[in-house]
């Protein structure tokens, strides 16, 4: 059943099309901000709460975990109630986490509790971010637009950190929290302003799954929560083994419940586009490069070259910064050459990247790990906005929303394994053969750049195999809900 806000979505006005993305891209920005300025200052909490390291992680692992099982779920309930109802709420709710995290957390318990309520906030907004990108902006500048959010998302990583650090250490841990508050006041503001108002006439509301959406949760979560703490708890751990088969269990019943449902949260027949189901596996893989990188990167940088933290913060910044440059850039070229060829050109980035960090010993110099770390970044945001933008393309028309956070939910789940595969495919490089765990004397710089290394040669095989998904792609133009030709003669920006 198609969405019935389709064929009267296309914002005519410029300046109303500039706004809309103004208030998408903030909302991206936030959200991103949110999963990287509390990790720095988690050993605050800790004191603050007179916790342990491994309890006060969940203030970041509550989020995660909630960001990504409530994706999907969202991305459809905005396809059958409207998108303006979605976002205005998911502002709404973010703000009052965050105002809790930061005035009403006398507990650790009470933060991880309030982390998840603004968790659902953040969900809302980014499941639905680049669905009114494709469904209010003209079709000519999509991947143009897809670029500048990508953009903001980026800053908001970069940021993270920065900020996080310098509001901990001048005002209180309780600000990286109250600052999204009046952002998220002006943006309702700005939303009630700018969003077109939900028109779904009587008769044709679908009903929510909502126990699809149970289950995918728990698929999701304990999926999530095995890939994320596998390294931490040990992989044999009964927890993660106990995890794995829940995951497993969760996802074959949610397959057989779609298949029955006469409204299901994800038709699954959107997988039988084989370009579409390539398109995702892709983005899984593409964040998987770019945040199996940021992972590593640190160690590399503070134990193999000895830089201090603050340092190795700056050298961490290249790729954010090229990423920047290489979204916008990216997302015009995908609206005028299409967005496979990109997608083919950042696949290219991505193995050389690799290669050159492969090379990388105690004695690279800094202005090769610059080139390395630049190249890398550069790649990201060439990738993604045509990515997201062909994924976009590829939707069945009226399903904006839940292609759009499946998409979101692809990639999250990619960045956790990433963490997982990186920092085991290290341990066992770095440690192959002998009888010594990380972190103790017996560690010799010839294990460690064996250790990295070899996560780079794991890094040049997924940048292959993202090369090799996008050149199996087939691009199909899809019709803009207003046609083609009055798309070509409204701009934005």
């Amino acid at each position: 059943m198609q969405n019935p806000l389709v064929g009267h979505a296309v914002l005519k006005d410029p300046l109303q099309q500039k706004l809309l993305l103004i208030l998408v891209s903030v909302a991206g920005f936030m959200g991103a901000l949110d999963t990287t300025i509390v990790n720095i200052s988690l050993p605050t909490m800790a004191t603050y709460f007179n916790t342990s390291i491994t309890i006060v992680s969940w203030v970041a692992m509550a989020y995660l975990l909630t960001l990504s099982a409530t994706l999907i779920a969202f991305g459809k309930f905005a396809d059958i109630r409207g998108y303006r109802k979605v976002y205005l709420w998911g502002f709404a709710i973010f703000a009052i986490g965050s105002l809790a995290c930061g005035m009403l957390s006398m507990t650790i318990g009470e933060l991880v509790g309030f982390r998840i309520l603004q968790a659902v906030g953040a969900a809302m907004l980014q499941a639905i971010g680049g669905a009114m990108i494709t469904m209010y902006l003209p079709a000519a500048n999509r991947g143009k637009a897809l670029g500048i959010m990508t953009t903001f998302v980026s800053v908001g990583v970069a940021a993270g950190p920065v900020l996080g650090g310098f509001l901990t250490t001048y005002l209180s841990w309780h600000w990286i929290f109250l600052i999204n508050v009046p952002v998220g006041v002006i943006a309702i503001l700005l939303g009630i302003r700018v969003l077109p108002k939900d028109t779904i006439p009587d008769g044709v509301r679908q009903q929510f799954d909502a126990t699809g959406a149970g289950i995918l949760f728990a698929a999701l979560g304990t999926l999530v929560f095995a890939m994320n703490m596998g390294t931490t708890m040990g992989w044999t751990s009964p927890v993660i083994i106990a995890s794995v088969i829940g995951s497993a269990i969760f996802w074959v019943i949610f397959v057989v419940w779609e298949s029955r449902c006469s409204a299901p949260l994800i038709d699954l027949s959107f997988f039988k586009n084989h370009n579409y189901t390539l398109a995702n596996i892709a983005a899984m893989i593409g964040m998987m490069l770019v945040s199996g990188t940021s992972f590593i990167m640190p160690f590399y940088l503070e134990i193999a070259k000895g830089l201090k933290t603050d340092i190795a913060g700056l050298f961490l910044m290249v790729p954010a910064i090229a990423l920047m440059v290489m979204g916008p850039l990216s997302g015009r070229l995908s609206d005028r050459v299409g967005s496979r060829r990109i997608c083919i050109a950042a696949s290219l980035c991505y193995i050389t990247a690799n290669i050159l960090f492969m090379q990388m010993t105690q004695d690279t110099a800094y202005w090769y790990i610059i080139v390395a770390l630049a190249l890398n970044g550069a790649a990201a945001g060439l990738f993604i906005p045509p990515n997201f933008n062909l994924i976009l393309g590829l939707s069945p028309r009226g399903s904006e929303g839940v292609v759009s956070s499946v998409a979101m939910t692809a990639r999250n789940i990619g960045s956790v394994i990433a963490v997982a595969m990186y920092g085991t495919f290290f341990i066992i490089a770095a440690f192959s053969g002998i009888q010594v765990s990380a972190g103790t004397s017996g560690i010799t710089m010839s294990m460690l750049i064996t250790g990295f290394n070899s996560v780079f040669i794991f890094g040049t095989v997924l940048g292959v195999l993202v090369l090799v998904l996008s050149l199996l792609i087939r691009e199909v133009p899809r019709k803009d809900h207003i046609g083609a030709e009055a798309a070509a003669g409204m701009g934005i920006l």
